[in-house]
């Protein structure tokens, strides 16, 4: 990841889309899969997002671009798909109980 770009460009890039998708930061963390906080954090220039939250991000926002151009196609509307990402596995439960 390129350390020269400034943190205040992720910020506004993830607050953009954020309000296009018309989310809150809880919704959007859930589409990231990742917690409000670190959304917070991105919005405010805390931190930046790693790489693979911005591959996310980068699907939500031709989601996002897809859904505008079917509007203005006469096409279908609405949310925009769920981009394919792989969502953590978490093996610390009981195998027997599952």
């Amino acid at each position: 990841m390129d350390g020269s770009r400034p943190l205040h460009g992720f910020a506004a890039r993830m607050r953009d889309a954020r309000s296009r998708m018309g989310l809150t930061q809880a919704d959007f963390a859930e589409r990231m899969a990742v917690t409000p906080l670190t959304v917070h954090r991105w919005e405010t220039g805390q931190s930046r997002p790693r790489a693979l939250a911005l591959d996310r991000l980068r699907a939500l926002e031709e989601a996002i671009a897809s859904r505008g151009a079917d509007a203005r196609a006469g096409g279908p509307s609405g949310e925009p798909p769920a981009p394919s990402v792989s969502v953590p596995l978490d093996f610390a439960g009981d195998p027997a109980a599952v």
